[in-house]
């Protein structure tokens, strides 16, 4: 049976998700909430160099708590969207996306719900750098249009996840909610994979996230197939645990307590500091950020929770900015490029992992010399956070946690 769909309004535009509907494209699957999702941030990588009432939310008007409603950009009150992301032609979400849209306004609420359980001390660490040598970061990969949809088999969470284009390939897993599901992603043999593993293992019990993410362009939009703990194959089916599929034109919520290739329930790659963004001067998102310990519940547009811990730990979906007052000045250009989205999109939640740590791409490029000659960017970047702590940080209001589907 199809549930309806619920209008989540999160700003000027609505929020559409549709509980255990498989075709709503920008729905998607992923770890459950008994899973330590996102560990791969924590472990295998690193850079070279509520329900409702679950917690409080800020204090003047706002919604009561387990409200899907909230009033302001992005589901910001304050918030204002920004220019957008544009990753290889392609817009990553709307202007107007909550991973689009500035909280560095006066209007925009700082609450201290969380404060207690965001390690103060702790210093910021980039999680990303090479492929070919270390293996940091988390790579994807761009494919024209008419790139053919091969055979792809999740094996653990299928329930949770979309199938390609074509549909699924016998059973249903959404509506039999079984762990087991078969379809077409256009993915390739060669496609490059978080941690660049080698073949084998299972999918849901290997030691890495194993990310693997594929940018899809389009004439009418681009769409992002992201999957979790990939196996690298040397002919299909390719074999994950798990697969989202998103329409990066729109603001469309996958399904509540539906997960993802994080456990947010979140685009991964809409998250990453990518080496190409910095190139170009400017970071225009939010970039994905993980905690050891989070809350057994979410905020939008996160949908999903992975965790038995309550309040005050920082729940999936929580916003964190950089505070206006911290001087960057004395950084190197590419950190002060990285500084500067963190005061004006911040963090968001996204994923389980070490205190601290926020993820970007994989890319040799990271591992070139820096400008000044003296070290590699990614190590530069990495010294210049490490100048930075947790007690740098601010959480914002943008709206209460909820268990919904959890």
């Amino acid at each position: 049976m199809v549930s309806p769909k619920v209008l989540i309004v999160l700003g000027g535009r609505g929020f559409a998700a549709a509980a255990g509907v498989a075709s709503l494209v920008g729905c998607g699957g992923g770890h459950n909430a008994s899973q330590a999702a996102g560990s791969g941030e924590a472990s295998s990588t690193g850079s070279s160099s509520g329900g409702a009432g679950g917690a409080s939310g800020s204090s003047g008007g706002a919604p009561t708590a387990g409200s899907t409603s909230v009033a302001g950009v992005g589901g910001v009150p304050g918030g204002v969207a920004g220019p957008g992301a544009v990753v290889q032609g392609c817009m990553i979400f709307p202007a107007d996306n909550p991973w689009n849209v500035a909280i560095d306004g006066p209007d925009v609420q700082v609450i201290h719900d969380y404060d207690a359980k965001l390690p103060p001390n702790t210093s910021l660490h980039p999680d990303w750098g090479d492929f070919s040598t270390n293996h940091y970061g988390i790579p994807f990969n761009v494919v024209d249009a008419g790139e053919p949809d091969l055979a792809t088999t999740f094996n653990s969470y299928a329930s949770e996840s979309d199938p390609g284009p074509g549909g699924w390939v016998g059973m249903d897993p959404v509506t039999s909610g079984s762990a087991m599901g078969n379809t077409k992603y256009p993915f390739f043999v060669g496609m490059k994979i978080e941690g660049d593993p080698g073949p084998g293992g299972t999918p849901g019990n290997l030691p890495g996230d194993q990310h693997a993410i594929i940018l899809q362009k389009g004439a009418s939009g681009c769409s992002a197939y992201e999957a979790w703990n990939c196996v690298a194959v040397t002919a299909p089916p390719f074999e994950c645990a798990n697969g989202a599929v998103f329409n990066l034109t729109s603001n469309a919520l996958r399904p509540l307590g539906w997960t993802s290739a994080d456990a947010a329930g979140l685009s991964v790659l809409a998250g990453l500091v990518k080496l190409s963004e910095v190139q170009a001067g400017a970071v225009n998102h939010a970039i994905r950020v993980t905690f050891n310990a989070t809350q057994n519940t979410y905020i939008l547009p996160a949908t999903h929770a992975a965790s038995s811990d309550g309040n005050p730990y920082p729940p999936m979906g929580l916003r964190l900015r950089l505070k206006a007052s911290i001087s960057t000045s004395s950084y190197t250009a590419a950190s002060q490029i990285i500084m500067a989205a963190l005061k004006k999109y911040g963090f968001i939640v996204a994923d389980n992992g070490s205190d601290w740590y926020f993820q970007g791409d994989s890319d040799d490029g990271w591992d070139a010399m820096a400008p000044d000659g003296k070290d590699t960017l990614i190590d530069e970047i990495s010294s210049d956070f490490r100048n930075l702590t947790g007690s740098d940080f601010e959480a914002i209001y943008s709206g209460m946690p909820i268990t919904t589907g959890l």
